[in-house]
């Protein structure tokens, strides 16, 4: 093979790493599919490429090879921050009112909103199941199976009312499989009427 050469490495870390990275960080602040590497090499060099030209400055800038290190670094950063921003840009309220919404379900949706409240989880067979979703709650996101942890598990009335917290609760993990629909209620103090 005539392309392999002792450079090739250099190369493909020069190229395809910053697209690499802010892959990787688009997919922590994005609910995203999972992909192959081998089905990604060709948009991680498309954002190197752009990561390279927002940063092409800075290399004429430095112009001495000992502080090419400097640029390197510089290349980390952008690779870094360019998802963020480009998330922040495709939310903004200006776009959002002209393009589809980037979160695949309404499930990430309500969660990525981290609001606590109460949940009427409505399961099998009709139980329903009171609980807290609260700081230390949890909610999967796409692509993985929907499940949820609420953090405490409460004593509600045939109406479907709050009536107290189960004395020593540390919670409830629930699976998509059990669950028909929830619904959700502000927190007005102890109770919620």
């Amino acid at each position: 093979m005539e392309f392999l050469t002792e450079n090739t490495p250099v190369l493909i870390i020069v190229w395809v790493a910053p697209g690499f990275i802010s892959l990787k960080i688009w997919s922590l602040v994005h609910p995203s599919q999972k992909i192959r590497i081998s089905e990604s090499i060709i948009e991680a060099i498309i954002f190197s490429g752009f990561t390279y030209i927002a940063t092409i400055w800075l290399f004429f800038l430095i112009r001495d090879i000992s502080f090419i290190w400097v640029y390197f670094l510089a290349v980390l950063i952008v690779s870094v921050l360019c998802p963020i921003l480009l998330k922040n840009i495709l939310g903004s309220k200006f776009l959002k009112q002209k393009t589809i919404s980037l979160i695949p379900k309404s499930w990430d949706y309500f969660f990525w909103k981290k609001k606590c409240c109460f949940m009427l989880v409505h399961v099998e067979k009709g139980r329903v199941i009171g609980g807290l979703y609260g700081p230390d709650s949890f909610a999967s996101s796409y692509p993985e199976k929907e499940d949820i942890y609420l953090q405490e598990v409460w004593k509600i009335d045939e109406k479907g009312k709050f009536l107290e917290r189960i004395p020593g609760s540390k919670g409830l993990l629930v699976n998509s499989d059990v669950i028909e629909y929830i619904e959700f209620f502000d927190i007005q103090g102890e109770n919620n009427e």
